[in-house]
């Protein structure tokens, strides 16, 4: 059966003929692959055989090179060291891995044709001339454009001019022949074409809608090198940054960026504070997790007021803020390092929004705090054991009672959060288990 996922990976799952003839004829019938008789399967011992190399040759064995490891006393051997090459260059191992490519292109080369066709329907079920859900950020809507048959995205955004009225979150990008031109600003199919892979971890427009700073890996090891960009012309600002960097990647103001550096073992510890027009090596280390159980992770608050930063490990997870309009203030603990405890962060008008989760809490409960007094917390939704507390804030109740009008179970959250929407100028989602 062949399960198709539009931005997720793609799996080919082989079932056996007997677990193939009990699906549903009507079932059965709606896809194109053909089912044969438990004695004919598509993955029947002779399609099988069908696969062997005519060469008959065996497959590529890696040689042994003895390497020692020591550590606590203990001394480990592996005969296969040899083969880890962290600068993907060593001539050795890549002819190696050659070898093994060609070897399976050799087994594999009698199901070439059934792979075409499962390809080519999966591929024929997908829009690939498509655009994102455009997104308003002052006058310009932003959005990803993908082309028929490109393998990349545009980054694209067009331009509304004031008509006087507030935002709201029910405006529409304007289409059709009055719709404002387009203006692309990021092609990855045109940078994909100087490197063998390309992939952007990060895309984010500067406060101003005047910069972009984009995360870009060329080599498929998700270390990042950090570009900022002209919205309007393209051409480069400044010198991009370079090292183990993540992409975890925020803006702190107009003429600021906030990211993040792993260590050796690739655990993001370090965030640092990059002021433009700066050399990377004057930027300011924000914070430095020394403890190897903990990593970082950096968001933005929806108002873009306030950066999250938090050091999680499997059961503890705690955060720091930092005000985008103040980034020289450095970080300020929002929620503190205790054993067992989970929380994250959101803001909203003048208060910041907690989840937090304990052994006790299993499924969460949601605090308040103002911005000017965080130590001052109130009990916004307690923890109740039948509930899981899944809790988010927007802007309006009207657009959360527009959102859940057809669930009955949840209107007793609907009207809570009608009071919290007065009281803390937000309305919660609650997501009733």
């Amino acid at each position: 059966m062949v399960q198709c996922c539009v931005g997720r990976p793609l799996f080919l799952v082989l079932l056996s003929a007997a677990a193939v003839t009990t699906f549903p004829t009507a079932t059965r019938s709606k896809l194109s692959i053909p089912f044969h008789s438990k004695n004919s399967s598509i993955f029947s011992l002779r399609a099988m055989a069908n696969t062997t190399p005519s060469t008959g040759k065996a497959p590529p064995a890696p040689k042994k090179v003895r390497h020692e490891m020591e550590l606590f006393g203990d001394v480990r051997v592996d005969n296969y060291y040899w083969l880890r090459d962290d600068s993907r260059s060593n001539p050795e191992v890549l002819s190696y891995l050659h070898e093994e490519n060609s070897y399976t292109d050799s087994v594999m080369s009698g199901t070439k044709q059934l792979e075409d066709r499962i390809y080519t329907e999966i591929r024929g079920r997908i829009k690939e001339d498509d655009i994102s859900a455009p997104m308003r950020r002052g006058s310009y809507y932003y959005y990803r454009r993908n082309l028929e048959g490109k393998e990349y995205v545009q980054h694209c955004r067009c331009y509304v001019p004031a008509s006087g009225a507030p935002t709201s979150v029910y405006d529409m990008m304007p289409t059709g022949p009055d719709a404002p031109s387009e203006h692309i600003i990021l092609d990855e199919n045109v940078k994909a074409l100087e490197h063998t892979y390309y992939s952007i971890g990060a895309f984010k427009v500067s406060p101003n809608n005047k910069l972009v700073a984009y995360a870009e890996d060329t080599k498929g090891d998700e270390i990042y090198t950090v570009y900022v960009i002209d919205a309007e012309s393209g051409m480069l600002v400044g010198k991009p940054l370079v090292g183990v960097i993540t992409s975890y990647l925020e803006w702190a103001g107009d003429e600021a960026l906030v990211y993040v550096t792993m260590d050796e073992i690739l655990r993001p510890d370090k965030v640092w504070l990059h002021k433009l027009g700066t050399n990377q090596s004057d930027d300011t280390c924000l914070y430095h997790e020394n403890d190897e159980t903990f990593s970082l992770d950096l968001q933005a608050s929806e108002s873009k007021k306030y950066l999250f930063i938090s050091s999680e490990s499997k059961i503890t997870r705690f955060v720091f803020y930092l005000d985008t309009s103040k980034p020289e203030n450095g970080l300020v603990v929002l929620t503190s390092r205790m054993t067992g405890v989970d929380t994250s962060a959101s803001h909203r008008g003048n208060h910041f929004f907690i989840k937090r989760r304990t052994d006790d809490c299993f499924n969460s409960e949601l605090l308040v705090c103002p911005v000017e007094n965080i130590s001052t917390t109130t009990v916004l939704l307690p923890h109740r054991p039948s509930y899981l507390e899944c809790c988010t804030t927007i802007n309006t109740t009207d657009r959360l009672e527009n959102s859940f009008e057809q669930n009955p179970k949840r209107r007793d959250s609907i009207r809570s959060a009608k009071h919290c929407h007065a009281e803390y100028r937000c309305s919660v989602v609650e997501c009733v288990s």
